[in-house]
């Protein structure tokens, strides 16, 4: 058994170890539009019961003090705490308008996105009367949240002597860089070593940050918590091959199924330590772990003994998951979640998102590539790779697709192949679209890992340009972010939708009549364009850089058979170029 920590969305990060050398990269946190969220539906919150001690709504503003810091550190400047009853005060699209409880009659708020770039929070926001929890020793926090994340710090505040000193609980430190929160989120924190049995205790909120997003907060509740309640926050589940982790494949093809591990993240929100039995179904497949001890107000991880490997057959394979105790719980109704996950085996797609958009992942009109880790179970030819495009894409965005294997001394992502470029359509908005391999199908090795991208080299900042879809939670180090204006690659928590695509699959296009290859490709001082053709048609070979400046063209006259084309690229000068060749009325495009 193993301790985890949550994530907002249920799934654990984890210390890895693999058979290869993994390509290690830092958090995608440097930009606050890598990402994109769609609006969240307010989710069922199920806490424990016990007994409301104190609560307070915001109605009455006079209770509430802010208390900021010029002295701190950041020294706080601008963008103060205030209560609104503007539901629509929120400045994050997806969370507005605010879904907490007694939102319309007021709800605190801190918006350091208003304030601007300049400016840095450090700014306290607490409650200014004394709360008697001297005869309660065992003490849950409980509140409603929204809120979105970037670099900023957020807290609890408590003093246990009338507000004379206070100390701080840090909140929201496992949320990922650029994600929203549900529409509210309940948080529950156990203060019984904090405040229990005070009889002077007060409480607060404080933020510490500069050009994030914002923090509301409603419904702020002191209650007892009950002897034995425990929750299923969420399951790790997956399979695990040689890039080390425990990856989930919601649609996999019947070449690639294989065994499938469960574990169940168990919350013990009571005061009583339990044994625990976490139970999965899963078609015909029934698991369960063995009794876990799980200690009193923590969380911690309990596997399923056997793991589950479907048959090599179509089918559509619902998850549910439920845990178990010796004693009757207090809250029965978040001991299980019905539908967990569905795995789609099918013929030819392999993809570890949950195939429902939740938001998009771009880089404001800037260059990327974003994509995911997949370990290959058996030897299979990819032909092409799939990506859901984020409806606020633009039409006429041009983007690729591209294949990496791992080097497995370095964990360095090595090229193998990409797609031509493709123009979106309108129609490829808010669509799925195949993108196939420019050299046909590869076929990758078994107990290999490979890492597939969808890209743009961008327009500039003109634009939203490429923005791909995101579906569901990655574990760090597996869903990777290339940001082509500083070369470098980052990890992303956002799965991006990108897919391998096993089919013999194609975009409508004009058949060309001719082919090429560049090679070497990098170019190493020079390079040599190959062609072939039959048609007796001229063939137009130009290279044109980032921006669509040519700065090479040259013309074969009447190409019956082939042809080689020795292009000096010394003189070139760092950055990405892209070779054309165009004959009749086709035209094929590489990457140089």
């Amino acid at each position: 058994m193993k301790k985890v920590y949550l994530s907002l969305l249920g799934i654990s990060v984890f210390g890895l170890t693999g058979v290869a050398q993994k390509h290690t990269a830092q958090p995608l946190t440097n930009s606050k539009n890598s990402l994109i969220e769609h609006t969240v539906k307010k989710e069922t919150q199920v806490s424990s019961k016990g007994i409301i001690v104190w609560q307070n709504d915001f109605s009455n503003p006079a209770q509430w003090t802010a208390s900021n810091f010029p002295a701190g550190t950041p020294a706080h400047t601008s963008g103060d705490w205030t209560i609104t009853n503007n539901v629509n005060a929120i400045p994050v699209a997806a969370l507005k308008p605010a879904g907490h409880t007694t939102a319309a009659n007021g709800y605190a708020l801190i918006d350091s996105d208003a304030a601007g770039g300049q400016a840095t929070q450090n700014a306290q926001f607490v409650y200014n009367q004394n709360i008697d929890l001297s005869s309660e020793p065992l003490v849950l926090l409980k509140f409603e949240q929204s809120h979105r994340r970037f670099l900023e710090t957020t807290y609890v505040v408590y003093s246990t002597n009338g507000g004379a000193t206070w100390q701080e609980v840090e909140v929201n430190g496992d949320m990922n860089t650029n994600t929203n929160t549900t529409n509210p989120q309940t948080l529950q924190l156990n203060l019984s070593n904090e405040i229990g049995g005070h009889d002077s205790v007060r409480i607060g909120f404080k933020y510490v940050g500069q050009w994030d997003w914002f923090w509301a907060i409603d419904d702020v509740k002191i209650t007892t918590p009950d002897a034995h309640d425990v929750a299923v926050a969420g399951v790790y589940w997956g399979s695990t091959d040689a890039w080390g982790a425990r990856l989930p494949y919601y649609q996999v093809p019947t070449t690639q199924v294989t065994e499938i591990e469960f574990s169940g993240i168990i919350e013990n929100l009571g005061y009583e330590n339990q044994n625990v039995t976490f139970n999965v179904t899963a078609g015909a497949y029934n698991g369960s772990s063995n009794p876990t001890l799980i200690n009193a107000f923590s969380i911690d991880t309990a596997d399923c003994t056997a793991g589950f490997t479907p048959a090599a057959a179509n089918a559509n394979i619902a998850v549910g998951v439920n845990v178990q105790i010796d004693s009757t719980d207090a809250t029965p109704a978040n001991n299980a979640i019905a539908n967990a996950a569905t795995i789609a085996v099918n013929a030819s797609i392999y993809a570890r998102d949950k195939d429902n958009i939740t938001g998009g992942s771009y880089n404001a009109g800037d260059g990327f590539e974003v994509g995911n880790i997949f370990d290959l179970y058996a030897s299979a030819a990819l032909s092409a790779i799939d990506v859901y495009i984020n409806g606020v894409a633009e039409e006429g965005a041009t983007v690729y697709s591209k294949l990496y294997s791992i080097d497995a001394q370095t964990g360095d992502f090595i090229f193998v192949d990409e797609s031509n470029p493709y123009t979106l359509t309108a129609n490829d908005l808010d669509a799925l679209i195949t993108l196939p391999l420019s050299g046909g199908a590869f076929t990758l090795n078994a107990n290999e890992p490979y890492l597939v991208v969808v890209g743009s080299l961008g327009d500039g900042g003109a634009t939203n340009d490429l923005v791909v879809g995101t579906s569901g939670v990655s574990e760090a180090q597996t869903s990777f972010y290339l940001d082509l204006t500083n070369t470098t690659w980052y990890y992303t928590t956002a799965t991006p939708m990108v897919r391998m695509n096993f089919s013999n699959a194609s975009i409508e296009e004009n058949v060309a009549s001719h082919s090429f290859s560049v090679s070497p490709n990098p170019a190493a001082g020079s390079t040599t364009i190959a062609l072939s053709g039959k048609t007796g048609a001229d063939v137009t070979v130009s290279i044109v850089d980032i921006a669509g400046k040519e700065i090479y063209n040259n013309v074969v006259s009447s190409l019956n058979g082939t042809a080689s084309l020795e292009v000096n690229t010394a003189a070139f000068g760092n950055g990405m170029y892209f070779v054309n060749v165009a004959s009749n009325d086709s035209k094929s495009s590489k990457k140089l």
